[in-house]
């Protein structure tokens, strides 16, 4: 297993950034790619650090990609900090070229752990061009009612996000993006994982049923736990090998 630690000049966000890079041992060209996401609070390190990704990671032929993208919510900011364009566009392709991974979406999945569940559903809803679909574990996946439920973020929500009258039925309100699917375009597929003791549970439901009514390839896996890395170490267990499974068919 290679682990590489990346430090460099972003054009998105106009700072240095960093990111970290697992490939497999025995690493063959153009590996399919699984772009992973932190939670709020976490950075780059997260899963390295509180996982075991490393030695799950080590014969599964995936690159896996864990970018740093501080408390953005992997949103472009109304201050203009473009965390968005830079986690879904420019990370993916920097990577590509660095490391000579697969360019086709169909090698290309992004998951991440709640605020990072958040961030994987909107990259691959907004770039399904992109990605060929998301790992969500227990995600936030209605920015929304989650401003609703905490008015005490009003002030930091309202930086990231603008108005929160404005922030309804907009390409960062992902039950929208999903309801509101052209029936011509390519669904991504999306994936659900949620502890049955998360305080995220009954959103992740929600989402899922309103998923499964507008036609998505949906699933919605519970686990016995909480909003914890117990679950989110087991959850990736799972994730790994099905992207695999799913950049051969």
């Amino acid at each position: 297993m290679a682990v590489f630690h990346v430090e460099f000049s972003s054009e998105k966000l106009g700072m240095r950034s960093r990111l970290n890079v697992l490939l497999p041992e025995n690493a063959q060209p153009n590996l399919p790619i699984l772009l992973l996401l932190h939670g709020l609070g976490d950075d780059e390190n997260a899963w390295l650090e509180q996982t075991k990704i490393a030695d799950y990671a080590r014969n599964q032929q995936v690159a896996v990609i864990m970018p740093r993208a501080d408390r953005s919510y992997y949103t472009n900011t109304v201050s203009g900090m473009h965390y968005f364009d830079y986690i879904s566009e420019e990370v993916v392709a920097r990577c590509r070229q660095w490391f000579s991974l697969s360019a086709q979406p169909d090698d290309t999945y992004v998951g991440g752990l709640s605020m990072g569940g958040y961030g994987a559903l909107k990259c691959a809803l907004l770039h399904p061009e992109i990605f060929a679909g998301a790992f969500s574990l227990s995600g936030v996946p209605d920015i929304v009612e989650q401003w609703r439920e905490h008015p005490e973020r009003t002030s930091w929500y309202t930086a990231l996000f603008g108005k929160k009258t404005e922030l309804a039925g907009s390409t960062n309100d992902v039950v929208s993006v999903v309801q509101r699917w052209p029936a011509d375009q390519k669904k991504p597929f999306l994936w659900q994982l949620c502890g049955t003791e998360d305080p995220f549970l009954r959103m992740n439901e929600r989402f899922h049923t309103i998923a499964q009514q507008s036609g998505f390839e949906n699933s919605l896996e519970l686990v016995a736990g909480a909003h914890e890395w117990r679950v989110w170490d087991t959850a990736i267990q799972e994730v790994l090998p099905l992207v695999a499974r799913k950049t051969k068919q």
